[in-house]
């Protein structure tokens, strides 16, 4: 009887394990083989940028979603005013400066543009965010909602969070109540890095 019990919480624990691997990278791809593969950062340190000046609303949105991660997970962030070579994260504003644009149904895209030399973690990634996109709402308030929402969700990418059904940010439909990362999330994060 106890070998039954023994057997049947080791199953409900391969079932949890299974379960948890879907919903977090465990390998690294570099754009543009698979522009949408989420890949982990190389470390905890966050560091991010923005190529070109984003308009002060915008900025501070990106700038709460990495804060957002710095409250909720192990990892940190800091904002550098030049990116360069050793920068994580890079902020483009869809088709900015001639910067890539995203098509009308995409608000946001998390990119790997290099990858550590290992392969299994990103180096160097960017998120472009498309903040004049009419799927936005026009409602101000909303539209700074579900701009947090966006900018949340796609720095999930770039900690190697993909796609998630339920609560949280990483939903893949536009939200405007999930500003955060769930508990789930947050121990695959932070048992990652």
């Amino acid at each position: 009887m106890l070998l039954g019990w023994v057997i049947a919480a080791l199953f409900v624990l391969a079932l949890a394990a299974g379960a948890r691997a879907d919903t977090y990278a465990t390998g690294c791809v570099a754009y543009p083989n698979q522009p949408l593969t989420p890949c982990r950062m190389d470390d905890r340190n966050a560091d991010y940028c923005t190529l070109y000046p984003w308009q002060a609303a915008q900025g501070a949105r990106f700038g709460e979603a990495m804060e957002n991660l710095d409250a909720q997970t192990v990892l940190y962030d800091t904002y550098v005013s030049t990116c360069a070579y050793n920068t994580d994260l890079g902020g483009h504003i869809s088709g900015q400066s001639g910067e890539y644009v995203l098509d009308l149904n995409t608000l946001g895209m998390y990119l790997c543009t290099k990858r550590t030399p290992d392969g299994t973690r990103c180096d160097q990634a960017s998120v472009i965010f498309a903040p004049y996109n009419p799927n936005y709402s026009s409602n101000t308030s909303t539209k700074q909602t579900q701009w947090r929402n966006t900018l949340c969700h796609e720095v999930g990418h770039g900690v190697g969070l993909y796609h998630n059904a339920g609560e949280g940010c990483m939903g893949s439909v536009l939200a405007t109540g999930y500003l955060y990362y769930t508990s789930h999330q947050v121990d695959h994060i932070n048992s990652a890095h």
